[in-house]
């Protein structure tokens, strides 16, 4: 079922907010999106009304949010910094060498990677990764990588890494052990980007367009060429998309984009495509309704959690859409292609409710 293919991205979402630069971060759980943004700006806000819980300041760039046990876990400039998920209030901070590049949480323990850009060799130098203990901020494991981690994902009781050169691959840390794994019969390649589905199967694309996925246990489980991008749709399925923008069992996501999706992300019932720069637009689906969307400003990253999914964009604005309020839209048949003010004023009626005119079903 294909619906109006000239929506904004405005008027498919719950809230919108913005930070005053680029978003290079986001993370969301059950209570709360987080936001960072290329001055280091760092602002939080509740899901339940979208009132703003607190703003920091972390010069001079957000570069990962995680949320951990009792902490959010940031990284920005060189150092990783945790504070408190109701006021913000720093916890504990650990300065790194170089630039703080991600951090993961494995349901125990904070990975965080870290690297040094050296200018006259013109490439990254001095690579470590760390395991933290989130309350109290004691480092468990440091040692040196032999490249850059492109990519940083938990993974069982230890993390994932997809490395660049002069030692590129897919490796794996176990906690206590300061050695990496490489993952058996994947490419010796730089790693690109990585994604997770909801079964925990993960996703890499390597420099050279390879494609691959595997379960929860390192195994590979299919492979794919000409790959500029893979990821996992809300069914489960695992797609590729190739340099021409060819899609591999997807065909509802292929139709009416302006180019080949930059980004995918999948909730546990709606799978969103985004295109890259300068202008975005997207695909979204739930269940067999699909819809294409545009956006004047990039999109530069996107996250999804539960039946959520937020939006950063270059021109600092967060977008967060939620699954059951826009089952709700369609049903109402609440798109349009005029004035939005009037849409997003009866778009909160019907996501917080509107107990005098009953326009939420209970």
């Amino acid at each position: 079922m294909e619906m109006n293919s000239s929506v904004r991205l405005s008027d498919l979402s719950s809230l919108i907010r913005s930070l005053k630069a680029p978003v290079t971060a986001i993370a969301q759980d059950n209570k709360s999106f987080i936001a960072g943004d290329s001055e280091g700006m760092v602002s939080a806000w509740a899901v339940s009304d979208g009132d703003l819980l607190w703003t920091i300041d972390l010069e001079p760039s957000t570069s990962s949010i995680a949320f951990a046990d009792g902490v959010i876990a940031i990284a920005h400039g060189a150092s990783i910094t945790a504070v408190s998920p109701d006021d913000g209030a720093l916890v504990w901070a650990i300065p790194v060498d170089g630039a703080c590049d991600f951090v993961a949480f494995d349901g125990q323990s904070l990975w965080v990677t870290s690297s040094v850009y050296e200018i006259e060799i013109e490439d990254y130098v001095a690579c470590r990764v760390m395991r933290i203990e989130p309350h109290r901020g004691r480092v468990q494991q440091s040692f040196s990588l032999p490249s850059k981690a492109w990519t940083l994902d938990a993974f069982g009781q230890g993390c994932i890494l997809g490395l660049g050169r002069p030692q590129p691959g897919i490796y794996t840390i176990k906690s206590g052990k300061d050695e990496l794994q490489h993952l058996e019969d994947t490419p010796r390649v730089p790693i690109s980007c990585s994604s997770s589905s909801l079964d925990n199967r993960m996703s890499f694309t390597t420099s050279d367009f390879y494609a691959i996925q595997i379960d929860q246990d390192g195994k590979i489980i299919d492979t794919a060429k000409n790959a500029v991008l893979a990821g996992f749709t809300h069914d489960g399925r695992w797609i590729t998309y190739d340099q021409n923008g060819g899609v591999v069992n997807a065909e509802f996501l292929d139709e009416g984009l302006n180019g080949f999706p930059h980004h995918l992300t999948s909730t546990d019932e709606m799978t969103l495509s985004v295109t890259r720069k300068p202008d975005s637009s997207g695909a979204i689906s739930i269940g067999k309704i699909r819809m294409t969307w545009m956006h004047s400003s990039e999109i530069t990253i996107v996250h999804s959690h539960s039946d959520r999914t937020l939006l950063g964009c270059l021109n600092g604005e967060i977008f967060l859409l939620e699954t059951d309020v826009l089952k709700r839209r369609i049903a109402k048949s609440e798109f349009s292609d005029g004035d939005d003010s009037s849409i997003r004023a009866r778009l909160r009626m019907l996501r917080f409710g509107d107990k005098s005119n009953n326009l939420e079903e209970k």
